[in-house]
């Protein structure tokens, strides 16, 4: 049983442009300057990660967060990605490619992820100059609260759904982990009640979560897809899951907060395949 009915809503109006939208679904073509920014995006704005960062054969990134209760930080940046891929302004043909691009951001956590990232949303708005109710009506969102709703959302609902769509959409999952963690340790108490012999229920939708993950990479063959993950603690096989899940991803990085000189800043890890391990430290105001 999915969140809401039919899974999707937004955060302020499901669809203003249909009949655009229904024009779009028949447009098999991408404008060639649109692709050269997909293949060219620049995420983090921070040119020793974006440099190492290929989008070339799949449109693809993963990010780990270790940073523990605010997360502050990824939701700025997840806002970020949102208003930069919204405003590519076109160049050549004078337009503004905004209204053509769909952000489809599913939230799988615990917390308060979509408050925040719209609180982030709406100053990077004010800062920018950008009318934000434009951009919240390109912005569709979906809440998962268990892993077995994540699994619907992600296998029946994701394709049929862009299906409606056009070509220019970016999938954001945030805190994958979250509802595997608290809806398997709901099986794994059921089992202990009844006596089975497989009480780990995370190990039971391993299986589960990894066509979850092939099918986000699948994806991203033809849209962009960033999905999020936190670190789990006391996570059975949290660490062989984890160099699974990067090593399918075409880019990864590993964000986590430290203190330098009374400083807080953000540490940021290159874990992409074809390179060697890159750190890079930004200040967080």
């Amino acid at each position: 049983m999915i969140a809401t009915k039919g899974a999707w809503n937004t955060l302020q109006v499901v669809d203003r442009s249909y009949d655009q939208k229904q024009h779009l679904a028949g447009n098999a073509f991408i404008n060639a300057f649109d692709e050269f920014n997909d293949i060219n995006r620049k995420l983090f704005e921070i040119p020793e990660i974006d440099k190492l960062l290929s989008f070339s054969n799949k449109k693809n990134i993963c990010i780990q967060n270790q940073i523990h209760g605010n997360n502050n930080f990824l939701h700025h940046i997840i806002a970020k990605f949102c208003i930069s891929y919204h405003l590519v302004f076109d160049s050549r043909s004078g337009s503004n490619k905004s209204k053509e691009k769909r952000t489809i951001l599913i939230d799988a956590g615990n917390g308060n992820n979509l408050g925040s990232i719209y609180l982030n949303l709406t100053k990077l708005a004010i800062e920018k100059e950008i009318d934000i109710n434009i951009l919240l009506d390109s912005i569709t969102i979906a809440r998962a609260f268990t892993f077995y709703q994540l699994a619907n959302i992600i296998v029946n609902e994701l394709p049929k759904f862009i299906s409606q769509l056009g070509n220019k959409i970016q999938i954001i999952l945030l805190d994958l982990f979250d509802t595997l963690v608290s809806s398997s340790y709901s099986i794994k108490k059921a089992k202990d009640n009844s006596n089975s012999r497989s009480s780990n229920g995370i190990e039971d939708n391993i299986g589960i979560l990894n066509e979850l993950i092939d099918i986000l990479i699948s994806l991203s063959e033809k849209y962009f897809v960033i999905l999020t993950c936190n670190e789990v603690e006391n996570m059975t096989s949290s660490s062989s899951c984890c160099c699974s899940l990067v090593s399918k991803f075409d880019n990864a990085i590993k964000i986590k907060q430290v203190y330098e000189k009374k400083e807080k800043t953000v540490k940021i890890e290159l874990l992409t395949r074809s390179h060697s391990i890159n750190q890079v430290t930004c200040t967080v105001n």
